[in-house]
Parts: structure tokens; C-alpha cells; sequence
């Protein structure tokens, strides 16, 4: 397969499911790597996963499966399983590249694989360090995140519904096959890569100083609903009904914010009272009940057009409230404002938008995308290419099961 884009050159076997294997494999697909997904006969639990298309395939494994192709071997012999070896052990630079999140797999162990490519690069994807199961839902229960999450009222847990842990993890995985593939080049080395979410939620918290505020200030986070912890952010409703989402990180959003929403005079008394200075963010942030108070009535004697009208010409920071349903909706929405996006025919499906690569290279014209593979539509020109196997071979893999 000749590819195009900033990664072609690489070849990387994917035998990961749902989500954060495929998102990371995707990425280097959308950026030129030749990655082939192995899934065994009659599809891994994913290709079922909803939502479903009319005809009952997957539009989630679509999703997260396109731009690379497809194979279809029986796993569970040792005819299958030889044919994955045989693969990772293809030479040639950018080969013998596996990313899995595989659990009690003894063929699948790095040391075993080793033995047909020394140089093999393996990234690894699993829930706990210790090698416990877990998912992006349980892991995201564990750090704390639900108790934050929510109406401020709310006396139970609320679950978000995006699986940021399983994303994140994808997008590691991804950098880590460019990092170790880079170190191979120059080295001849091989490596192996262990990801697991549960590392990636904690140290992420870390990162944004969540786990720092508990062990030196002894905080304790509470609900804040839509509040913007540690500045000033908030929900308002128009006079039509809709309602928006307005931000103010700095002292000059918060300037305009003001002079907006005519505030000023409330806002300069208010501060006069409190001895507080507004254009500071923590200020903001412990007085923001008040602070919505005064700005609420503005929003609520304007209909959403003329309120998003003024903000926007004002350059205040502010968003939608949108439905899932309403994001392909207008020449302003999300969809059709980042321009990324192409009407794909898929057959037996139909047409829906499909990304092309978020990031934006100078002097490289990502290709057109097209639909997702049909499963294992791609194991006879893979096994050609990868393995040299004739038509003989072929044949006599289909007609023993081993392939499809």
C-alpha cells in the first residue's frame, strides 16, 4: 500500500479494541501510517458496539476504525495466530509495530513475539499497573471526578458520558510508537510500551494540580455546576429560552465582559463595597454568585441572536448550548466552522460527515476520507503484500478457516 501524509512509512498491526488502542491507531492513520486492524472471525465485541447503522453494523467501530484496513483471521487456532507473527515479522524498516490491549494472552507476550522480530516495538494498553481490569467509566469513578461533577445540589455521583481517560490514553499510545520508532531508527532497538488509564487519569490530575491543592492546602473540592473553577465562568439564560456559556479567563475578558453587559456601575459599586478588585480571577471566582446576579438580567432581556450578536462583536469569550442533534445544524456550527469535515457515501449505511486530520500541516493535503472498512475486506492484499502470499496460499488460508 503506497500512503501519503508526515507517517507513511510506518506499518503498525493493531489488535486493540473500543476505544483507546483504535483512537490512537486512527491518529497515525489519519497521518499516513499503514495501520491494519486484526480482528478474528466474525468481529471482536466492539464491531457490534452502538450506535448502530441502519443495516446493524457499527457506527462507533467505523468511527474509530477508519483509514486503516481490515483483517480477518481465526485467533483462537494457532494457524491464526501464526499468521499475526508472521506479520510483525515482516523486515523492513517501519514493520514490526504492534499496539494491543490484550489480557492473558501468552501469544501475544513481548518476549515471545521477540523471537521473530528483536527490533519489535509493542505498546501495551491496560486498565491498572497491577494488571487488574479496568475501563475509562471505573477508572474516572476512582479519581473523584464524579463528586464534582453535577447540578451543585446533586447528592449522588454523576458520570460524564465522554470517555476522556480512554482519548487520552489513545492519544499516548499514538506518541509512543512515533517516540519508539524514532529510537529504533537510530538505535536498532525494539521496545515495549505499558499504558494503563488508571496512570493516565491520576498523573493527568496531577498535571492540573488537583492532587498539589489536597496534600498542601488540604482542599476539598465541591460541585460548583457550571461554574469555572478559579476564575470566572457561567451559564445564562436568554430571553427566547436558549442559553450560553460565557468566560472570562483574563482581566481583559473581563473588561469587555463588563462593558458588554453595561454592568460597570453595579460592578464598580459592588467591588467598592466588598473591597475586592474584580479584574483579579480569584476575586471573580469567590464572589461569582454575585457576579451572576448582576449579569444574569442582561441575557435574560435579549434574545439569543442579539445577546451572541454583542458578544461576539465585543470579542467576549462564549459558546452554545447545543444538542448532539444540532451540532451539523447551520453554516456556524461546530461542524461546518472548522472545515475539516467531508460528506463520505458509506455503502449500506449512507452519508454522514467524516473528519480529516485535526491537525492542520503546512504543505500537506490530507487525502479525501473515505468509509470505513468492511471487516476483514482487506486480509487478501494485506497477506499479499505483508507476507508475499500467492493465490494458493490465500485460498488454502480461506478454505481451512483461518481467514475470511
Amino acid at each position: 500500500m503506497v500512503s501519503t501524509g508526515p507517517l507513511s512509512g510506518l506499518h503498525v498491526l493493531d489488535l486493540s479494541t473500543f476505544v483507546a488502542g483504535p483512537s490512537g491507531t486512527m491518529v497515525l492513520a489519519q497521518l499516513g501510517a499503514d495501520v491494519v486492524r486484526v480482528d478474528p472471525l466474525g468481529g471482536a465485541p466492539d464491531t457490534r458496539r452502538l450506535p448502530l447503522a441502519p443495516d446493524g453494523s457499527s457506527l462507533y467501530w467505523a468511527g474509530l476504525n477508519r483509514h486503516k484496513r481490515s483483517v480477518s483471521l481465526d485467533l483462537g487456532r494457532e494457524e491464526g495466530r501464526a499468521v499475526v507473527r508472521r506479520m510483525l515479522a515482516r523486515p523492513g524498516d517501519g514493520y514490526g509495530i504492534l499496539v494491543t490491549n490484550a489480557v492473558d494472552r501468552r501469544w501475544l507476550d513481548y518476549d515471545t513475539l521477540r523471537r521473530v522480530r528483536p527490533d519489535l516495538v509493542m505498546v501495551h494498553i491496560a486498565g491498572r499497573p497491577d494488571g487488574r481490569p479496568a475501563v475509562d467509566y471505573t477508572v474516572n469513578a476512582e479519581v473523584g471526578l464524579p463528586w464534582l461533577t453535577g447540578p451543585v445540589d446533586a447528592t449522588r455521583p454523576v458520570n460524564h458520558v465522554l470517555p476522556a481517560w480512554d482519548l487520552l490514553t489513545g492519544l499516548h499510545a499514538a506518541l509512543s510508537v512515533v517516540t519508539a520508532d524514532r529510537k529504533r531508527r537510530a538505535t536498532g532497538r525494539g521496545e515495549l510500551i505499558r499504558i494503563n488509564l488508571s496512570d493516565v487519569a491520576v498523573t493527568t490530575l496531577a498535571h492540573l494540580g488537583l492532587l498539589a491543592d489536597t496534600a498542601i492546602n488540604a482542599s476539598t473540592r465541591v460541585r460548583e455546576g457550571n461554574y469555572l473553577y478559579g476564575a470566572y465562568g457561567s451559564d445564562f439564560a436568554t430571553k427566547d429560552g436558549h442559553r450560553v456559556m460565557v468566560v472570562a479567563l483574563t482581566a481583559r475578558h473581563w473588561a469587555r465582559l463588563v462593558e458588554v453587559t453595561e454592568a460597570a456601575a453595579v460592578i464598580s459599586a459592588l467591588e467598592e463595597r466588598l473591597g475586592v478588585d474584580f479584574s483579579d480571577e480569584r476575586h471573580r471566582y469567590a464572589h461569582r454568585d454575585l457576579v451572576t446576579a448582576v449579569l444574569a438580567p442582561w441575557f435574560a432581556a435579549r434574545v439569543r441572536a442579539d445577546a451572541v450578536d454583542r458578544l461576539e462583536r465585543a470579542r467576549v469569550l462564549w459558546g452554545d448550548y447545543r444538542r448532539v442533534e444540532e451540532l451539523q445544524l447551520g453554516p456556524d456550527s461546530p461542524v461546518a466552522a472548522s472545515g475539516l469535515f467531508d460528506a463520505v457515501d458509506h455503502p449500506g449505511v449512507g452519508t454522514y460527515p467524516v473528519p480529516r486530520p485535526v491537525a492542520r500541516i503546512r504543505g500537506w493535503d490530507p487525502p479525501r476520507p473515505g468509509p470505513a472498512a468492511v471487516l476483514g475486506e482487506h486480509t487478501d492484499q494485506v497477506l499479499a503484500e505483508w507476507l508475499a502470499a500467492d493465490d494458493a496460499e490465500l485460498a488454502g488460508l480461506r478454505a481451512a478457516g483461518v481467514s475470511r
